[in-house]
């Protein structure tokens, strides 16, 4: 590993407001955004143990896909190039030109960039597509979108180490449901995650699938919210952006509205609905990072 790759430690700070003392909330987030200035969030324990497996089979290069804002492609760029690794980018859809801020940082990382058409990029988890990324691009450490395979899913497990057994719930963001599945195989208290893609359910059965898949139990009761996606992945509203704006003028912690941005808009209206939570309700937040995609908004 890179000698010059450090982490910083993760603090839990606590939200103070008259609206969550009124409505009788303690409100803490864990600060995964504050972990590392490039592989920030949840993205580092998806890499971690895929780090590790790469480097036992003897693998010097990883293979990742994600769109053209991924914070998933844009954390392993970094980790390649801390840990030795080359880096290639499966993109959805054509490269921009100029390149935007997203991947560029990733080109500057070491990232080889490959455009893929989105009919394509569907058929991206077929054995037979799988089979001709091999033959193109050789004996490569394949990572699937989002980190969302066995390594990446216990990796994210770890989290729940990361903050004391004192909340009565923790609340995730999820995408691709493999940071709510790692957590839900550990954690000792009750997790909510907020989808932030539309999809009635599907949240729920990924989470299930993966954690069937892995050979995974919950060792705490979980649940999704699937209200407040805001009309889709990455689709953000007005009310959503003064949300944010003033949640970071108030409290000083930055948001991005595609994942723990909709989290925390979310929860709020939750806690407004009259007796939704108890009284003197204690609730954890993961701050998942991926601020690096605010330039994109």
């Amino acid at each position: 590993m890179s000698k010059d790759f450090t982490l910083a430690e993760i603090p839990v700070q606590h939200i103070h407001d008259k609206f969550l003392a009124k409505s009788g909330i303690r409100l803490s987030i864990l600060r995964l955004d504050l972990i590392h200035p490039e592989i920030s969030g949840n993205k580092w324990f998806k890499l971690k143990q895929n780090l590790e497996l790469a480097r036992d089979e003897g693998r010097d290069t990883l293979l990742s896909f994600g769109g053209p804002w991924s914070n998933h492609l844009h954390s392993m760029a970094y980790a390649g190039q801390y840990f030795d690794f080359s880096t290639i980018g499966i993109v959805r859809g054509e490269l921009p030109s100029p390149l935007n801020a997203c991947l560029q940082d990733a080109s500057n990382a070491g990232m080889e960039l490959h455009a893929m058409t989105r009919a394509d990029y569907k058929e991206k988890e077929k054995p037979e597509f799988l089979e001709r990324i091999n033959k193109q691009f050789g004996n490569v450490y394949l990572i699937p979108e989002g980190g969302a395979n066995r390594a990446g899913v216990q990796g994210c497990a770890e989290i729940t180490s990361l903050y004391p057994p004192t909340f009565d719930l923790v609340c995730v963001a999820c995408g691709t449901g493999a940071t709510l599945a790692g957590m839900a195989s550990a954690s000792k208290i009750p997790l909510l995650g907020f989808q932030v893609l539309k999809g009635k359910g599907y949240l729920k059965n990924q989470v299930n699938t993966l954690m069937h898949q892995y050979q995974l139990s919950a060792t705490c009761q979980w649940d999704v919210c699937d209200a407040y996606h805001g009309g889709g992945y990455a689709k953000v509203t007005d009310d959503l952006m003064r949300f944010l704006t003033e949640f970071e003028r108030q409290h000083g912690v930055p948001l991005e509205p595609v994942y723990s941005g909709k989290m925390l808009f979310g929860l709020f209206n939750l806690i407004r609905k009259r007796d939704f939570f108890p009284q003197n309700y204690s609730i954890l937040v993961i701050h998942g990072g991926g601020l690096q995609g605010n330039r994109g908004i």
